[in-house]
């Protein structure tokens, strides 16, 4: 027989510990406090004076992850670069403490091991702790079991945070989160006032934004300024803008668990929307702004500050007199009020009634039928889909005198409306057939009216004339509406209710639209252009700022910055 090769001695040595190979430990801890930190320091010192005790072992380095859990492998970077280098061939034997510092997580722990064991040669893991090393026999089962262990503790101990964070928070024992607000600082373990200059800042923000500037133009002016932000640079983004103006905490008030940790093993926060219990505490601390500011400003965010229809001083008010009492002039940009709201702001109005007693004629023989069956290509229509709204050459040939409309809604009726209006009124609209943008407004009468988001809907308009005065009504129940097939893009099919085809023959039903054509008959004057009232408990009573107080604010700012 002839020996090809010879295995060196120290490779065949049944105690892997003699074994000559290239070894690296790792050391990690859960949190950035000082004694975990600590704890750290003392792992790595300790690794550092282990592996040179045996005389075959080539110290490589130590990975290290600090302030990060052990259950789940997705933010440990020093986890990964080991990994790594074993993976490149670098290292045959990783040193852990115990199996709760390797991994938290039964899936990742076994895992990550058996896709070492599969490297050629294999790297095995030695945990110090449990006088466990993979690359023995049998070691799999052992590992199994006090890596459930390990996850089970996690999850105990998940709960237990869980169940002392809602204990504290119904005794009202909880921290402020003050290090990163502008405007404040902390004041004891549970409390923070408010810093001057900061504040100062916040108050600036909030005024902009309700005289109508946009985040954008608030972040170059605070950076024109050469205003700090929390961190103390220069550099300002409208996102920090919108920040700053979603924070409850700056009207004095505190909501606690805005997000949750649905799981131990990811870690990873969602936003709370009624998944877990919320706490809301007002009056918690002193406000910068007031809270009325503050509810204003979150209706404001809701809307499209970009569009050139977009009004900030916009207020759900109620036309209570004429042939339009019941409507609620729109803008079409603002998005702060949903369908509940306005038919909330309808209901507070208490619009006055009118008993109209009418008759209407039935001629024998003669059927009924929708015009919405009849396809009129010439017919005033208007279109309504998720991203705005469209009149047709129709509507304008109908309401040819006046370059400007207000669209209003009866939120109880569905009924829509246009009348005439002067370029000043800040809800005016261009009188014009062109595809305006009008998401906001769009979505107020698609929740109103349950209609499907991918379709489009087509209303026929109704004229009324009388004198000189002139409005068009949009029965909202009575449409086509139009959708796009998904697998033929080029195409639109029409669509129609199968229950319109039952109505012919049929008694002439009671509708809004004939409602409001007996109002027009028992009204001397229609006063169409009936102005709208507030209505009381509803509209916030924040006295907006002027633009030209805010002018004068952003120049005593500039001025105290150059002395």
């Amino acid at each position: 027989m002839r020996i090809i090769s010879e295995i060196d001695s120290i490779y065949d040595n049944k105690d892997w510990r003699s074994k000559k190979q290239r070894v690296c430990a790792y050391a990690r801890v859960s949190t950035d406090k000082n004694d975990q930190v600590n704890s750290l320091k003392n792992q790595i010192e300790h690794y550092e004076n282990y592996i040179p005790k045996f005389p075959n072992w080539e110290y490589v380095k130590i990975f290290t992850d600090e302030g990060i859990s052990g259950t789940s492998i997705k933010n440990r970077k020093g986890f990964q670069a080991m990994v790594e280098s074993c993976k490149a061939g670098e290292i045959d034997l990783i040193v852990v403490k115990e199996v709760s510092r390797f991994a938290r997580n039964v899936k990742d722990c076994l895992t990550i091991t058996g896709e070492l064991l599969k490297l050629d040669p294999p790297v095995g893991i030695y945990f110090e702790n449990n006088n466990l090393n993979t690359l023995e026999v049998g070691s799999k089962i052992f590992l199994t079991i006090l890596a459930m262990f390990a996850e089970m503790d996690s999850e105990l101990k998940s709960r237990s945070v869980e169940f002392g964070l809602n204990t504290n928070y119904n005794r009202g024992n909880y921290s402020v989160p003050a290090n990163n607000l502008l405007g404040y600082v902390k004041d004891g373990k549970y409390n923070m006032k408010i810093e001057p200059e900061g504040a100062k800042t916040v108050r600036l923000i909030y005024d902009l934004f309700l005289s109508g500037y946009s985040q954008k133009k608030i972040a170059n002016i605070l950076m024109e300024s050469s205003l700090p932000t929390v961190k103390g640079n220069l550099h300002w983004t409208p996102a920090a803008i919108y920040r700053i103006l979603k924070n409850e905490k700056f009207c004095g008030d505190f909501i606690m668990r805005k997000s949750y940790t649905p799981s131990f093993l990811t870690q990873q926060p969602k936003k709370n929307t009624g998944q877990r219990r919320m706490y809301y505490e007002t009056g918690h601390h002193d406000a910068i702004v007031s809270r009325e500011e503050h509810k204003r400003v979150l209706l404001l965010l809701n809307s499209d500050h970009t569009s050139p229809y977009f009004n900030h001083e916009y207020e759900a008010k109620v036309i209570k007199y004429g042939l339009l009492s019941g409507f609620i002039p729109m803008n079409l940009a603002f998005g702060g009020y949903d369908a509940g709201h306005y038919l909330g702001a309808f209901i507070m109005a208490n619009v006055p009634e009118i008993d109209i007693k009418t008759e209407v004629a039935h001629i024998a023989g003669v059927k009924r039928v929708k015009c919405e069956l009849l396809n009129d290509r010439n017919a005033a229509t208007l279109t309504i889909s998720r991203l705005g709204i469209t009149f047709n050459a129709g509507c304008i040939t109908l309401m040819q005198k006046g370059s400007h409309i207000e669209i209003l809604l009866h939120p109880n009726e569905r009924l829509l409306a246009i009348r005439k209006t002067g370029a000043e009124n800040k809800n005016a609209v261009p009188w014009k057939t062109c595809s305006m943008p009008a998401k906001e407004l769009s979505s107020v009468l698609y929740e109103l009216m349950g209609w499907k988001k991918d379709w489009r809907y087509k209303i026929t308009a109704n004229c009324f004339t009388k004198n000189d005065e002139q409005v068009i009504f949009f029965d909202l129940n009575c449409f086509r509406f139009h959708f796009r097939d998904k697998e033929e893009v080029s195409g639109r099919d029409r669509i129609i209710s199968t229950e319109w085809f039952s109505g012919f023959g049929e008694k002439i039903p009671e509708s809004m639209m004939l409602c409001r054509r007996a109002l027009a008959q028992y009204l001397s004057k229609w006063d169409i252009d009936s102005p709208p009232t507030v209505v009381k408990g509803f509209n916030s009573n924040s006295i907006l700022p002027s633009l030209a107080e805010v002018k004068q604010k952003i120049a005593v700012m500039r001025c105290k910055d150059d002395k």
